[in-house]
């Protein structure tokens, strides 16, 4: 398994207000926890994070080191998590994203999400999407 601290630097570089290292850590180490990582040139350059409960998912997290965007990791980081929570007994999968992050929510529409509903505000300056896709 690559380094918390490894995964940590991808979080930091990758979020505005990033999980810390130990809120990490300790999700990554929940038995209920799924992560898929990916490696360039031998650098962990993005890494998916999600939790399955029953028969639901919710994916917490998907982070591509700037340098690394573009090249079709994010889909390939989904598409690995998604089959880590089906071996789960996952049927579905939720995840709440900001309202103007245009490219994530272009990315998770075209892996077949679909919009379930907006909560004002939930990120304070911005709108989550709640969006959702069968597994």
């Amino acid at each position: 398994m690559d380094s918390i601290d490894e995964i940590y630097f991808v979080e930091k570089n990758c979020f505005s207000d990033p999980w810390t290292r130990e809120m990490l850590e300790s999700e990554i180490l929940n038995k209920l926890s799924v992560l898929e990582t990916e490696t360039k040139n031998g650098i962990l350059c993005g890494f998916a994070l999600g939790r399955v409960v029953a028969d639901e998912s919710e994916l917490f997290k998907i982070a591509v080191l700037p340098d690394f965007r573009r090249l079709g990791i994010a889909q390939k980081l989904l598409s690995k998590i998604h089959g880590q929570m089906r071996q789960k007994g996952a049927r579905v999968c939720f995840l709440e994203v900001r309202s103007r992050n245009f490219p994530a929510v272009s990315l998770y529409e075209k892996a077949g999400y679909q919009r379930v509903r907006v909560i004002p505000r939930y990120y304070g300056d911005d709108d989550a999407v709640v969006l959702k896709r069968e597994l």
